[in-house]
């Protein structure tokens, strides 16, 4: 006990010799604090070293057991047993982590679910931790084939870190086995990451092919609104505008009972829309695998001559959808309507004869066009890779839009090398 001031005082001798033990004890004191905060890590080491490792401990041994882990049986999963909270909030997180992907590996996506959700249950994980057990409990949602799950996991997560492209793209790809337009726009809405590159590619190729899919399952509407963001991914790109019209014709509404002579019509404003994207659009190789062609094909062989009344009796009006007097005498013009024609005629299914529609088109237009030979190859003018069926991807070298049309020496070409059948 240090002495008093007045007896040190009374007694001729010097302070510091007084308040030397209170000076150290305070230093100590002091000292011990900074480091506590400084290097918590370290300092929880230094009391778990007086506690009874029994009680408070972590024992490796016993959590290996807790565990099952051994090589014969690589599965991990914690034992479900009463604990208590103190032994709870000791248990290390990584090692859990280790365990879900165990489980994950084995096929055992419900204990690996189990698992991650008792690590966001933890008092003692970190916001890192967190984002992690979130992102791998959406990977075994999907695996698992709950997809409402997954992606409403994968939202908590991106609403968190809404600029991370990873988290993005594997949400998109959840989707992309059951697409709903729903949870899309949601997904869209909510990423606010750069939407340039190779990732506004990918995007734009991944909404167009949603909106097929939801066009063949009658969602009309919704299959349109992923058309539109495709094209404000990539405004320049010829897939998202194909699939725009796509999605936008009069063909692809639900309306059984539509006049005969809206369809026509609304044919022909399509067709004005492909002449006008060939001449922005060098690279004519989508308009060869362009779905759209064969639906109007297979609808004209069903109302032959009732299409042909009506190109009669519309003659002028068909005729100025696609402003045919502006550019009767350009040659970049008859050469692309000639190719459309062409490719029409030729996704007729089980028709060798010539249908009175198509004559009737023909001489509206004053061409004769010749079935183009839609079944081709196409070679990539990046890697000259060949190619049986058209791709916006090459296989070989990755690029985009590269594909192209060929044909071989003998044959003729509208351009070279689409190829035409006699």
């Amino acid at each position: 006990m240090p002495r008093p001031v007045s007896d040190a005082i009374a007694d001729g001798l010097p302070l510091w010799d007084t308040y030397e033990a209170l000076f150290f004890l305070v230093t100590g004191v002091f000292l011990g604090l900074v480091l506590g905060f400084l290097f918590p890590s370290a300092w929880r080491s230094f009391r778990r070293s007086f506690r009874q490792t029994d009680k408070y401990g972590f024992n490796k041994s016993t959590l290996s057991g807790e565990l099952k882990f051994s090589p014969k049986n690589p599965l991990i999963a914690l034992e479900e047993k009463p604990e208590s909270e103190e032994s709870q909030a000791e248990l290390d997180l990584a090692a859990i982590f280790v365990a879900a992907r165990y489980a994950v590996q084995e096929n055992a996506f419900r204990e690996a679910a189990a698992l991650y959700l008792q690590i966001l249950g933890s008092e003692k994980v970190s916001r890192t931790q967190t984002n992690k057990a979130m992102f791998e409990l959406t990977q075994v949602y999907a695996l698992s084939g709950l997809t409402e799950k997954a992606v409403e996991t994968g939202l908590e997560l991106l609403h968190r870190k809404p600029a991370h492209a990873e988290i993005f793209k594997f949400l998109l790809s959840v989707c992309s086995a059951n697409p709903d337009g729903r949870m899309l726009m949601e997904i869209l809405e909510t990423y606010s990451g750069p939407k340039s590159g190779e990732l506004a590619r990918e995007v734009t190729h991944f909404l167009s092919s949603a909106a097929r899919q939801l066009l063949a399952r009658g969602q009309q509407r919704e299959a349109a609104d992923l058309a539109k963001q495709a094209v404000r991914w990539s405004p320049t790109t010829l897939e998202a505008k194909l699939v725009l019209i796509e999605a936008t014709s009069i063909l692809s509404q639900p309306d059984p009972n539509r006049p005969l002579d809206q369809a026509v019509l609304g044919f022909f404003v399509d067709l004005a829309e492909l002449l006008r994207l060939s001449r922005t659009h060098s690279n004519r190789a989508p308009f060869f695998a362009f779905p759209l062609f064969a639906a109007w094909a297979d609808f004209f062989d069903k109302n032959d001559s009732e299409v042909e009344q009506v190109v009669l009796r519309l003659h002028g009006e068909l005729l100025s959808q696609i402003d045919f007097e502006a550019f009767a005498h350009d040659e970049i013009f008859r050469r692309d309507l000639d190719l459309f024609f062409g490719v029409l005629v030729s996704l007729r299914k089980g028709h060798p004869l010539e249908s009175r529609w198509q004559v009737a088109m023909a001489t509206l237009v004053s061409s004769g066009p010749k079935p183009v030979r839609v079944e081709t190859f196409f070679w990539c003018q990046g890697c000259s890779a060949m190619q049986r069926y058209f791709l916006w991807k090459c296989g070989s070298c990755g690029r985009w839009d590269s594909l192209a049309p060929w044909a071989s020496a003998s044959d003729t070409g509208l351009d070279g090398r689409l190829a035409s059948q006699n």
